[in-house]
C-alpha cells in the first residue's frame, strides 16, 4: 500500500507516516489520533491529493461479483465500478441518465423500451465491443430465459420480461409481457440492469463471479479473501458515463475491515481515504480537522428475524414472547449510540411509496412476554440468536437480546459468526437459523424490500421461512400495478401481514455515516449509496 497518496502530509511538513512511528515507539493510538487532529487537515487540500490510489473501506468481504448472483452491499459497491447499464442513476441523485444507451425510449403502454447503444464501447480483457446481443443475454439470463437456465435470486427484477429483440449490432427492444412498475426505478439502474460480456460469461462459467468482465471505467485485478479487492483504471474505457466525468484514480483498493474501531483507526492512521463509520466513531472523526463526516438516512432496514419453520418458533405465542420481550430503544442506545432511527416496518419514510405511518411501535412489556411464553408452555426453552461479526453493532445487539429474553424465561445462546458463514442463503443453512439480526439494503421502490419475503424466497433470502400466499400475491400484483396510490396501499397491507404473523421485530432504518479525507469530493446518493470511481478532488 502506497501511504504517500492522499492527505498524508500535515501542515509544517510533519507526515502522518512519521506520526505513526511515534505509535511504534510507544505513543498510544489515541495519542497519535489527538496529535493528528491537532496538526489539522488541509483546507482546500484537493489539489495536493495524489490520483495514484484511492482506498475505500468495505465493512464486509465480497463473495460474488456476477450481477446475477449479487450477495450483498459490498459486492454492489465494487461492481458499480466494473459494470454499466443502459440507463442509471446520476452519482448523487435518483435522477436517471443514459449510460451505455445513446437513446432510450419507452412506449406509451409501458411494454416496449427501444434502445440504441453508444458505439465503440469495449469490454475489459480483450472481450471486444459491446453489442445488443450482450444486452439481450444479460437481461434474459437473470430472467431465466437463456439456456442453460440459471437460478438467480434477482429473477423477479425481470418478472414480466418477454425477451429482448435485437435489431442490429447496436439496437434492440426490451419487450415486457405486462407493464413492470419498478423497471426504471430498481431494475435497469441497479444490479439487474448491469451488462455483462456474453462471451466472458460463457467461457468463464462460475469463475465469472470472481473474474468479472464489464465495460466500466475500472477492471478487476485481484481479490484476497478478507483483505482487499483491487481494480485498475481500464485503458480502453469507452467513456459511456459521460454524466460523471472521467475516472481520476489509477487504482481503486477496497480494504475489508469488519469491525468499527479498527476501521476508525485505519482512517486516522492513513490506511483508508473513505470509510463507513460506526455510530460510536462519528463524534471522534468530526473533531479531527483532517476529515469530514457525511450522514444520510438510508432506506435500509435492520431487524430481528424469527425463523417460523424452526421447531422452537412454529408457535406464534413463542414469537410474540420474543417481540414483546425485546427492548428496541435499548438496542439503538447501546449498539448505535442512539443515532439511528427506530424502524416500525420494512419500508422507511424516505421511500417514495409504501411507508406504513400507523404501524405499531412495540415497547418492551415483560409481563406480556412472560404471559405469551407461559401460554405456549415454553418456559426455559433453549434458543439461539445468531449475528454476523461483520454487521455493525451486531454482537452488541445479540448481547442485549440475550439479556432481555433470558429475563422473559428463555435460555439464549449467542452465535457470532464470520460473514461468509452467517450470510449463507441455502435451505440447509436456513434450517439452522432461529433468531437472527440482519440488515438488508434496498432501492427506491418498495418491491426491492418485499421481494425477499415472498414464498419463492423460502430456502434463499427469506430467512424467516415465512410462506404467506396473500403477501406473495400482493407483491406480484404490485409489480404490474401502474397506479401509485394502489401500489401504496398494497405495500402497507403487506407490512400488516408481516405484523399479524409476528415474524420480525423491526429495529432501525440506519443512518449512513461516511468519513472522508478533506479535499476528497464524494458524490453520495440520498440513500447513502456511493460509486467510488466518481469520487474526485475539491478544486
Amino acid at each position: 500500500m502506497d501511504a504517500s497518496n492522499i492527505g498524508n502530509r500535515t501542515p509544517g511538513g510533519l507526515s502522518r507516516r512519521n506520526l505513526l512511528k511515534f505509535s511504534a515507539l510507544g505513543v498510544s493510538l489515541a495519542g497519535v489520533s489527538s496529535l493528528l487532529a491537532a496538526c489539522g487537515g488541509e483546507d482546500g487540500a484537493g489539489a495536493d491529493i495524489s490520483t495514484k490510489l484511492l482506498r475505500i473501506h468495505l465493512d464486509d468481504d465480497i463473495s460474488n461479483l456476477d450481477p446475477a448472483f449479487n450477495a450483498g452491499h459490498t459486492n454492489t459497491t465494487v461492481r458499480a465500478n466494473i459494470f454499466q447499464h443502459l440507463v442509471t442513476y446520476r452519482p448523487d441523485t435518483f435522477e436517471l441518465a443514459n449510460e451505455l444507451a445513446e437513446t432510450f425510449e419507452p412506449s406509451s403502454d409501458g411494454l416496449r423500451y427501444n434502445f440504441t447503444l453508444k458505439k465503440g464501447i469495449q469490454f475489459h480483457g480483450g472481450y471486444g465491443e459491446l453489442t445488443a446481443e450482450d444486452v439481450k443475454f444479460s437481461y434474459e439470463r437473470i430472467a431465466g430465459l437463456t439456456e442453460p437456465k440459471i437460478k438467480s435470486s434477482y429473477k423477479s427484477d425481470w418478472a414480466t420480461l418477454k425477451g429482448v429483440e435485437v435489431h442490429d449490432k447496436y439496437s434492440g427492444t426490451i419487450v415486457l409481457k405486462e407493464p413492470f412498475a419498478p423497471l426504471l426505478a430498481t431494475t435497469l439502474p441497479v444490479g439487474s440492469g448491469e451488462i455483462v460480456s456474453k462471451r466472458a460469461v460463457e467461457e468463464r462459467g462460475e469463475a465469472f463471479g470472481t473474474s468479472p468482465i464489464g465495460t466500466g471505467p475500472y477492471e478487476f485485478v485481484e481479490w484476497k479473501r478478507n483483505q482487499h479487492v483491487v481494480l485498475k483504471k481500464f485503458a480502453n474505457y469507452g467513456g459511456a458515463a459521460d454524466y460523471a466525468g472521467k475516472p481520476l484514480w489509477e487504482e481503486l483498493r477496497f480494504v475489508v475491515i469488519a469491525e468499527d474501531n479498527p476501521t476508525t483507526i485505519a482512517l486516522e492512521t492513513d490506511e483508508l481515504d473513505f470509510a463507513v463509520l460506526g455510530p460510536a466513531a462519528v463524534a471522534r472523526i468530526k473533531k479531527n480537522r483532517s476529515f469530514e463526516v457525511i450522514d444520510k438516512t438510508s432506506l435500509r432496514y435492520n431487524w430481528i428475524g424469527i425463523n417460523t419453520a424452526h421447531p422452537n418458533f412454529k408457535n406464534k405465542d413463542v414469537r410474540l414472547a420474543v417481540i414483546h420481550g425485546i427492548d428496541v430503544p435499548a438496542i439503538i442506545a447501546g449498539a448505535f449510540n442512539g443515532q439511528w432511527t427506530r424502524a416500525t416496518g420494512i419500508v422507511a419514510p424516505g421511500m417514495p411509496i409504501g411507508y406504513w405511518k400507523g404501524a405499531p411501535v412495540y415497547q418492551r412489556d415483560l409481563a406480556k412476554a412472560k404471559e405469551f411464553l407461559a401460554k405456549a408452555g415454553a418456559q426455559g426453552m433453549k434458543i439461539e440468536m445468531s449475528v454476523s461479526s461483520g454487521t455493525p453493532g451486531g454482537p452488541k445487539v445479540a448481547e442485549i437480546v440475550q439479556a432481555n429474553l433470558n429475563e422473559v424465561g428463555f435460555d439464549v445462546k449467542v452465535l457470532v459468526q464470520e460473514g461468509g458463514v452467517f450470510n449463507q442463503a441455502t435451505p440447509e443453512a436456513n434450517a439452522q437459523k432461529q433468531l437472527f439480526y440482519m440488515s438488508y439494503s434496498t432501492k427506491p421502490d418498495p418491491s426491492w424490500s418485499t421481494k425477499w419475503f415472498t414464498s419463492d424466497q423460502v430456502g434463499e433470502w427469506n430467512w424467516m421461512s415465512w410462506d404467506n400466499k396473500e403477501f406473495t400475491r400482493l407483491h406480484n400484483e404490485a409489480l404490474v400495478e401502474r397506479d401509485p396510490a394502489k401500489r401504496n396501499d398494497m405495500y402497507i397491507r403487506m407490512q400488516q401481514l408481516m405484523d399479524e404473523d409476528a415474524v420480525a421485530l423491526w429495529v432501525a432504518w440506519p443512518t449512513a455515516f461516511l468519513g472522508k479525507r478533506k479535499g476528497l469530493k464524494t458524490p453520495i446518493r440520498p440513500d447513502g449509496d456511493f460509486i467510488p470511481w466518481t469520487f474526485g478532488r475539491d478544486a
